[in-house]
């Protein structure tokens, strides 16, 4: 296992050193300078370093740490270096929350909203402040996150940090039920959206975790997952059935799970309804004027 990364930097040290103490421009300034914004890719590297750093002074970077992850996007605007300044807070909460039972709560409150942040690079680092969290809290951080299902983006957070293995090492055999309804629930609120949903960025962000997260929750839950996966392929919803098929092509479901693998594929060509006109069938469409489900 790789060590965790350390802020090295003399100058990022004695600067949160300054921040904790309430002088807080020279740490802004340095990340912003290292955070490799704008640009393709955020400094990640440097901003769990930074979490890590905050964790080391425990209750002495609350108040900076929630500072930090609440900024808005006038404070600290996407597609520019600043957008590195809650990205850094919301991994940093992750890591507080993870080591301090007394502010969880209140992190995760702030990791709800953060997850439909209108900057990307934001709601990205969610899942794995969350997944952070979830391997103190285990079964009871998804107790918790039950009204997060509620959401688009919300709910593929959860999802996406359900999948992380260190909060998925911590998800005890025994509740593999919270998990299979987790992932029913995302399915549920694909189904049950409206149609001009689909044009959301949350309803496209579920809709690409639901191809990948049963497969990986599978594997490690096996069964209770697949026999959930075949009742929706009596959907008739294409986005829903597609989703299940982007599982299918999961290449760790080939040896162990062979057998459910080609289970569920089984029940998909089963309750996969003829068109009415075969000759004008356009994969992933649907006929104009029906209602959105039929499942």
């Amino acid at each position: 296992m790789r060590a965790p990364p350390q802020l090295r930097d003399e100058a990022l040290v004695a600067a949160l050193d300054d921040a904790t103490a309430g002088k807080r421009t020279r740490l802004f300034d340095l990340l912003a300078i290292a955070s490799g914004l704008p640009g393709e890719r955020a400094n990640l590297t440097l901003a769990q370093a930074f979490a890590n750093a905050c964790a080391g002074k425990k209750k002495k970077a609350d108040d900076l740490v929630f500072a930090m992850a609440t900024l808005d996007a006038r404070t600290a605007p996407g597609a520019t270096s600043r957008e590195f300044l809650p990205v850094c807070g919301i991994l940093a909460l992750g890591e507080r929350a993870a080591a301090d039972k007394s502010i969880r709560e209140r992190a995760l409150a702030v990791l709800h909203d953060a997850a439909e942040d209108p900057r990307f690079r934001v709601r990205k680092v969610v899942p794995t402040a969350l997944a952070r969290i979830g391997a103190e809290m285990g079964d009871e951080l998804l107790q918790a996150v039950e009204h997060w299902m509620n959401g688009y983006f919300q709910a593929a957070a959860v999802l996406l940090a359900m999948c992380d293995s260190r909060w998925l090492g911590k998800l005890r055999g025994d509740d593999y039920y919270l998990p299979v309804i987790r992932i029913d629930q995302g399915l549920t609120l694909i189904k049950h959206a409206p149609r001009a949903a689909a044009r959301y960025p949350g309803f496209k962000a579920l809709l690409e975790v639901l191809g990948t997260a049963p497969a990986t929750l599978g594997t490690h839950f096996g069964l209770p997952v697949f026999d959930r996966l075949v009742s929706w392929t009596e959907c008739d919803m294409p986005e829903i059935r597609d989703a299940i098929r982007k599982n299918l092509k999961d290449k760790r479901l080939v040896g162990r799970w062979s057998d459910q693998f080609e289970r569920v594929r089984h029940w998909l060509e089963q309750n996969e309804k003829p068109p009415r006109d075969p000759t004008r069938i356009v994969h992933g469409m649907r006929g104009r004027g029906k209602k959105r489900g039929g499942c």
